[in-house]
Formats: C-alpha cells, sequence, structure tokens
C-alpha cells in the first residue's frame, strides 16, 4: 500500500492484476475472477468499476489507486491485511475516507489489520493495539490508551513529545529525539 504507483504493475490493467491474484489463489475461470474483480473495486469505492477494470494505473488519482491495491488485498478472503503506510501521499480528505473504508472491511470481513503508519494521529483514531519499534526492535506494546497517555519506554515518551499542538506550537521548536541511529 505504501505507493500503489510503484506497486501496481504500469503495464496491466488494474483488472489484470487483480483477476491475476484471484485465480492463482482460487479455483475461478477468467469471467468469474472478473466478476469477482469488479465486485471488489465497487466494494471499495470505485465508481463505475465495469469500466474502471480495463484502466492503467497511471489513469487513476491517488486515492483511486490505493482503493484497487486495498480491493487486490482482499481478494483472497485474508484473514489479516498488512497494510503498510496506506494513506502516504494522499490528502487528508482521501486519508479519512481510506481509514474509513478500511475500518468497514474490517468489520464486514472480519480480518485482523496490521497497520504499519508514521502518522500518530492515524494510529490514535483507528488502532486497538500498539507496537512502538526502534531499530527494528520492539521498544514498547501496549493499548492506545497506554501509549500515548501512560508510555513507559524512553524513545515512546521522546516520539510522542515530538508531535506538535497547539501549545507547543506557541513555546517554540518541537522536541527532536537525541542520538544518532546506531550503525548495525
Amino acid at each position: 500500500f505504501q505507493e500503489p504507483m510503484t506497486s501496481l504493475s504500469p503495464v496491466h490493467t488494474i483488472g489484470k492484476q487483480i483477476t491475476e491474484t484471484i485465480r492463482l489463489h482460487m479455483p475461478l475461470s477468467k469471467q468469474e475472477a472478473k466478476q469477482r474483480a469488479i465486485e471488489l473495486l465497487r466494494r471499495v469505492g470505485i465508481p463505475q468499476p465495469d469500466k474502471r477494470i480495463d484502466d492503467y494505473p497511471f489513469q487513476l488519482s491517488g486515492g483511486m489507486r490505493q482503493r484497487a491495491m486495498i480491493a487486490m488485498a482482499l481478494s483472497c478472503n485474508p484473514s489479516l491485511v498488512i497494510a503498510d503506510e496506506p494513506t502516504t501521499a494522499v490528502d487528508v480528505t482521501t486519508q479519512a475516507q481510506i481509514l474509513e473504508l478500511m475500518a468497514e472491511l474490517q468489520e464486514e470481513y472480519g480480518m485482523a489489520i496490521m497497520l504499519i503508519t508514521h502518522d500518530l494521529g492515524v494510529v490514535a483514531e483507528t488502532a486497538d493495539d500498539v507496537v512502538v519499534m526502534y531499530l527494528g526492535t520492539v521498544a514498547e506494546r501496549g493499548s492506545v490508551e497506554q501509549i500515548f497517555f501512560e508510555p513507559k519506554h524512553p524513545y515512546t515518551k521522546a516520539l510522542l513529545r515530538s508531535i506538535p499542538t497547539m501549545t507547543r506550537r506557541a513555546q517554540g521548536r518541537l522536541d527532536s529525539i537525541r542520538g544518532m541511529v546506531p550503525d548495525p
């Protein structure tokens, strides 16, 4: 999801990419896979999915490409979707729509979503449980409330202090996290 323009093949239509995924994992004919792809595109909010299925990724907006990626992720009825930065490079309105869509789909399909993001606002709005990573290891884990209101790890505390707030804006510069990232 991080950048659907590079995740989707530029030389194949979104329909071909979704139907290929479906046919690799399900015993469906080409026509059945195409109908499933159209239904998935409809479900994720792509207008005129029977026509858009023949579009190439460059013909879609960033938000529509993100929706096509979500449709592809859902094509095989997963129990877990790993969403890596699903709202990167989209405007705030599209971000809200994508997050709302993902919440609806999670409820509808009964699946878990592992959301990977640097956007703590998105975490606060959408997550149930949070894992804070530092240098590829778990620094802290807990509920949204525990992480945001009772952080334990120094990195988590510093991360939260780096978030702009209305009161902090008046005080000047944001806190930065001191030190150098170790060289593995």
